[in-house]
């Protein structure tokens, strides 16, 4: 099965939104489990999970509306 690589940036990009709204959820249960309710934790992880979701859907939306014209 072979998929359009236009079809593929949307099958990715869909993925990566779920996985990153999934860590983002699990990173909110971790920190509340910490002592200071995760006040000092440092998240240095957003620095590249929403770059790549920005980066994705913009990606996305380009091809959208270029494909139209």
């Amino acid at each position: 099965m072979r998929f359009k690589p236009v079809t593929l940036l949307y099958i990715i990009t869909v993925a990566v939104i779920v996985a990153a709204l999934v860590w983002e959820y699990y990173m909110q249960q971790w920190m509340a489990t910490q002592p200071d309710g995760g006040s000092a934790v440092m998240r240095v992880d957003l620095f590249v999970i929403w770059p790549l979701v920005i980066t994705l859907v913009s990606i996305c939306i380009f091809r959208l509306v270029k494909g139209r014209k």
